[in-house]
């Protein structure tokens, strides 16, 4: 009899084990499952995201360009460097946002890469500020009366992806742009504890206190200007380099984008070669 209370005992015991044991699979699988739902969220949002600003964005470049696309189709006799520079720039402003898509995508999938080799940071700047100027100089850029500040007779090395480092100071430099329809825009860099600083200062209106916080965030941009991408890529860009990337209020008016990157205080032309590196 007492055995068999044993015996008895064991079984409920053990089944009661089993029991705790599948509840708690259960719940563990239960909060997975959620984790996951989360994610899956998370991505379906972000894609939602992605569509409408792509669908607007898109809407008004696309309609100028079959506008003027239709005038030089139909009223040849008419062309104008007019319709020419609006398509293009148009166009332009369509590359800018696919490549802009492209790359938030990438950012997402960690499927970001650079291609990293040894170059003149200043010589850089110097080539971009010529094409800005350039742009405006033809009416790609419309309607500015902007002055570039920069000046420097050393060179800086850094070891980094040209291609993107080049891509950060244009949307610096085109954000500057946004918000100074005269006035100028000062680039300067310098070289302090083995990190190369750049600073983009405009004379323009400011940061606004309700973007200040989440000027870097994704989405995030002003009523009227832009997608909110070129900043969120930009500091991804500039961290994946092991830097910072940040921006500051002037005293009296207009903003200041900084950033700083690792920089080459002894050049070693041994690591001359380009590089890739995948995060």
């Amino acid at each position: 009899m007492i055995t068999e209370n044993k015996i008895n005992v064991d079984v409920k015991s053990n089944y009661t084990e089993q029991i705790r044991h599948k509840s708690t699979n259960f719940n563990s699988n239960l909060l997975r499952d959620s984790d996951i739902n989360k994610q899956l969220m998370l991505w379906h949002n972000m894609q939602n995201e992605l569509v409408n600003i792509a669908s607007h964005e898109m809407k008004t470049p696309i309609q100028s360009i079959l506008a003027y696309s239709e005038l030089l189709l139909y009223k040849p006799y008419e062309v104008t460097t007019e319709y020419v520079e609006a398509i293009y720039r148009n166009a332009l402003r369509l590359q800018k946002l696919s490549n802009n898509l492209l790359d938030i995508t990438r950012i997402e999938n960690h499927a970001f890469t650079l291609k990293n080799e040894i170059f003149d940071l200043n010589e850089l700047i110097s080539r971009t500020i010529q094409e800005f100027t350039r742009q405006i100089q033809v009416g790609v850029i419309e309607n500015k009366d902007v002055t570039f500040l920069f000046s420097t007779k050393d060179s800086l090395y850094v070891w980094a992806d040209k291609d993107r480092i080049s891509q950060v100071i244009s949307n610096l430099i085109d954000n500057a742009l946004k918000f100074t329809q005269e006035g100028s825009i000062t680039i300067e860099t310098k070289s302090h504890d083995n990190m190369a600083m750049i600073s983009v200062r405009d004379s323009g209106v400011g940061i606004s206190s309700q973007i200040a916080p989440k000027l870097f965030s994704k989405f995030s941009t002003s009523e009227y200007n832009g997608t909110g991408l070129g900043l969120y890529i930009s500091k991804a860009i500039i961290e994946k380099h092991g830097g910072r990337i940040w921006a500051e209020n002037g005293i009296h008016k207009g903003a200041t984008f900084l950033f700083e990157i690792p920089c080459i205080t002894d050049l070693d032309l041994t690591h001359s070669r380009k590089h890739t590196v995948y995060f």
